[in-house]
């Protein structure tokens, strides 16, 4: 078994003293999503679910990866129809 160095616990504790209550999981990011991405772009005022999204995204990678993989897919301009 391998011990941890002081550096890392420093930085496992950091983390850890870093993170914020999270009252949404992922299925719950998922359901507001896109609703957020919409209101993100046209800059409206956020709904409590989508702030809650948001923090959530600070503490979940796979979502925040797919938050913003949803922006930058609506930011691109539509390709013609062939």
């Amino acid at each position: 078994m391998t011990s941890l160095t002081f550096a890392q616990i420093q930085k496992l504790l950091s983390t850890v003293s870093g993170t914020v209550p999270d009252s949404m999981d992922c299925d719950g990011c998922f359901e507001v999503i896109a609703e957020l991405a919409d209101a993100e772009i046209r800059g409206d005022k956020l709904s409590d679910a989508m702030k809650a999204a948001k923090v959530h995204f600070s503490q979940c990678t796979c979502c925040a990866y797919e938050y913003a993989t949803l922006l930058e897919a609506l930011d691109e301009p539509e390709s013609p129809s062939l």
